[in-house]
C-alpha cells in the first residue's frame, strides 16, 4: 500500500497558520456606554453575510477613540506601528522549459506574467477586520468615499458606534461617536450609504423608532457632523435613504394626531433641509414625489 505523507513545507506552513491564529487575541479599554440598547448587530459582511469582493483590510481601532466617551470628531496621526495587510506570499515559478528549436534558430518567447486580479469597484464595500477592539463588529462599510478613504461603522459591545475613515493601508485617518441612537442595525449587503464625501448612518431609539444621522469626510480624513442639532428622528420606525442623482437625501416620517407623512431632507450645500413632504406608503424616490404643502409644519 501506497502512503503520501505530507512535505516539509506543508508542515512549516501548517505551523505558520496554527502560530498567527494563536496570535489573534484582542485587547480593549471600551469600559463607557453612551446609553440604553443592546450591543450593536455584527455586520451582514463579518460572517454569514455577502461576499465582497478584494483583500481584507486588518484596521487597528485608535485607543482613545475607544477609551473616550465623548463625540468629538478625532485625527489620528500615522504611526508606524498600525496593523497593516499580511504581505502577499511570494510566487514559486516552475523551471522554463527548454525552448523548442524552430526552424529560423530564433527562441520561443516566454509567455505573459499572470495579471492580478483588478480590486473591487469604488462605491462597494470592503473587507475590513478590526484590531485592538475585542466586542466590536462591523456594521457597515464603503470603498472610497473621498480622498482615497474609505468608511467603516464599528459598532461596539456597549452599545456606541464608531465611525472610521480609512486608508488603502487599512491606517486609521479619522474616527467620530455617532451619538445619535442606541443600536445600529447592518444593511442587508453590508455597504454604507455614501456619496458625494457624505454617509448617512441608520440607527435606532431605545423605543424603536428610527434615527438617521449624517458625517461628511473632510480633506484631513477627519468627519464632520452636518445631521444638524437632533439629528434625523423618525416618528415611526420607517426610514430610509434615497438617491437623487448622485446625492443622498434622506426620509424620516412625521406624524401628529393622524396618518404618518414623510419628510425628505436634500444637501443644500452646507446643511440637510427639509425639500418636501408626501403621504405614507412607500418612501418618495424623487423630488417630484414631495411638496411642502404636505408637510405637517
Amino acid at each position: 500500500m501506497n502512503r503520501t505523507f505530507p512535505t516539509l513545507g506543508a508542515v512549516a506552513a501548517c505551523a505558520l497558520l496554527l502560530a498567527s491564529c494563536a496570535s489573534g487575541s484582542l485587547a480593549s479599554s471600551e469600559t463607557t456606554p453612551s446609553g440604553p440598547g443592546s450591543a450593536v448587530p455584527s455586520a451582514a459582511s463579518t460572517s454569514g453575510g455577502p461576499t465582497i469582493a478584494g483583500p481584507t483590510l486588518v484596521v487597528t481601532v485608535p485607543e482613545l477613540a475607544l477609551s473616550g466617551a465623548g463625540t468629538a470628531p478625532v485625527t489620528v496621526a500615522p504611526t508606524t506601528d498600525a496593523a497593516t495587510p499580511d504581505a502577499p506570499s511570494p510566487t514559486v515559478e516552475a523551471p522554463a522549459a527548454d525552448p523548442t528549436p524552430t526552424d529560423a534558430g530564433t527562441p520561443v518567447a516566454p509567455e505573459p506574467a499572470t495579471q492580478a486580479p483588478a480590486p473591487a469597484p469604488s462605491g462597494d464595500g470592503l473587507n475590513v477586520s478590526l484590531a485592538n477592539c475585542d466586542g466590536c463588529s462591523v456594521v457597515a462599510t464603503h470603498r472610497d468615499v473621498a480622498g482615497g478613504r474609505s468608511a467603516a461603522l464599528v459598532g461596539t459591545g456597549s452599545g456606541r458606534a464608531l465611525l472610521l475613515s480609512v486608508g488603502s493601508d487599512g491606517q486609521v485617518a479619522g474616527v467620530i461617536g455617532v451619538p445619535y441612537g442606541v443600536a445600529f442595525p447592518a444593511p442587508a449587503d453590508g455597504v454604507l450609504p455614501c456619496a458625494q464625501g457624505r454617509c448617512v448612518v441608520q440607527g435606532r431609539q431605545a423605543d424603536g423608532r428610527a434615527m438617521l444621522s449624517a458625517f461628511e469626510l473632510t480633506g484631513s480624513g477627519a468627519w464632520r457632523d452636518v445631521s444638524g442639532d437632533d439629528a434625523f428622528p423618525s416618528a415611526t420606525e420607517r426610514s430610509a435613504v434615497v438617491d437623487l442623482d448622485g446625492e443622498l437625501a434622506i426620509a424620516v416620517q412625521d406624524q401628529a394626531a393622524g396618518a404618518a407623512v414623510w419628510m425628505l431632507y436634500t444637501w443644500g450645500g452646507d446643511r440637510y433641509a427639509v425639500l418636501g413632504c408626501a403621504p405614507d406608503g412607500d418612501p418618495p424616490s424623487g423630488a417630484a414625489d414631495v411638496s411642502p404643502t404636505a408637510c405637517l409644519s
